[in-house]
């Protein structure tokens, strides 16, 4: 079976469900493929607590999001479903607490608008058919039957790059030793006397079983989260994954081992359990598939502007360094940096462009553009460019701008 899409998207997480939304209301035909049977990413599959990188950090609390357009759609239907979460400061930023039902039922009112969308659920990229330097086509599976798409743009949300790989494009990746912990979240229940020394003691003991040689290393690097009720917390589990296929297992059954070993030593833990954990490890770091401009650190420190600029972003540069924990550098209060729309397009491709983690940046550039405040409004400027593409030819309308919500 063949079928035709002006735009496809391939990835159904934050950047990816933004992107449908926005293409899809130029009116032209979309198609979304995501492998899971859930759109959200880790945005729903992370048990993630807060939305990181949608204001501008400054000494007051932010009253509005630092890009409009989606983000502040977005913000405004979670407010609507949970009045009482609203923006709070953590540390030096702030950020916008959700749930992610709420998330979900954001998005399904979203996509659900939209006539010109379709929805691949549980459908999988096999192939990827390119001429020069066009794709041609894409071939995806679900259940067991290919279907061939012949898109007029495709945008790659899938977060390590997959599709772009597929093609043919170039990309970066840190070497083994200096990739970013990843993360693994465990809901715990149960809990007893939660307060913020007890935040304090996890690393604690984590460190001291570390000590001992009863955890790897890097495990003393986990948090404590609160939840919505007194007896709930997320505990947040720094683990090390590698191109070993059991490497997975491996940080799975550490995590298990860590909240084992917490329950032995801590009456708040004593009667705890695992309600729930993330579907997987959520790998922080992966390709960085090369545009026509790659952000760089001194970029982000300088806040620095560009004339191709869609999107800003005021959240520090956040690495979680396996061997020193998570490292912050921060952007001056009160500004923010753009992201090029260079980043976002394939280096030696007409109609291929990358949205959400996967885009061109550095390794320490990654630790800020990550983020899914910036996600969402990456996912929107890209289906707006992609739109422009089909309508006009060109992704800017303009010598060096798109329409953008700034």
């Amino acid at each position: 079976m063949k079928t035709q899409s002006d735009i496809l998207i391939i990835g159904g997480g934050i950047s990816g469900a933004t992107a449908a939304v926005a293409a899809a209301r130029q009116g032209l035909r979309t198609c979304l493929v995501e492998k899971e049977g859930i759109i959200g990413g880790i945005g729903y599959f992370g048990l993630l607590r807060h939305i990181c990188g949608l204001y501008l950090n400054k000494d007051s609390t932010p009253d509005r999001t630092l890009n409009k357009g989606m983000a502040e759609e977005i913000v405004s239907l979670l407010n609507k479903l949970s009045p009482e979460k609203r923006v709070r400061k953590i540390g030096r930023v702030y950020v916008l607490p959700y749930s992610r039902e709420d998330l979900r039922s954001v998005f399904d009112t979203l996509f659900n608008a939209e006539s010109n969308l379709q929805v691949l659920l549980n459908t999988t990229v096999v192939s990827v058919k390119k001429t020069g330097e066009e794709i041609r086509g894409v071939t995806v599976e679900n259940s067991g039957t290919q279907y061939d798409i012949v898109p007029g743009v495709v945008i790659d949300c899938t977060g390590n790059g997959e599709v772009s790989v597929m093609a043919g494009a170039d990309f970066d990746l840190s070497p083994p030793e200096n990739l970013q912990l990843a993360g693994y979240v465990l809901r715990i229940k149960g809990l007893k006397d939660y307060d913020e020394t007890l935040r304090m003691k996890v690393p604690f003991y984590l460190a001291e079983a570390v000590n001992k040689k009863i955890l790897p290393p890097y495990l003393r690097f986990s948090v404590l989260i609160p939840g919505d009720v007194p007896d709930e917390g997320y505990l947040k589990i720094s683990v090390i994954v590698t191109n070993d296929p059991e490497s997975r297992e491996r940080a799975i059954t550490d995590a298990l081992s860590a909240h084992r070993y917490l329950s032995d030593r801590l009456d708040s833990f004593r009667d705890s359990y695992i309600a729930s954990t993330s579907k997987g490890i959520m790998e922080r770091e992966g390709r960085r598939i090369r545009g026509e401009y790659t952000l760089t650190e001194e970029d982000i420190l300088s806040a620095r502007k560009f004339p191709d600029g869609i999107v800003r972003n005021s959240w520090p540069i956040e690495i979680w360094d396996r061997n020193k924990g998570t490292i912050y550098r921060y952007i001056e209060k009160g500004d923010y940096y753009e992201i090029p729309f260079r980043c976002l397009k394939v280096r030696g491709f007409k109609n291929l462009l990358c949205a959400g983690r996967c885009i061109s940046v550095s390794h320490e550039a990654l630790g800020s553009t990550r983020v899914m405040g910036a996600c969402i409004s990456l996912g929107e400027q890209a289906g707006i460019a992609a739109a422009n593409k089909i309508k006009h030819g060109n992704y800017l309308l303009s010598e060096n701008k798109i329409p953008i919500h700034l």
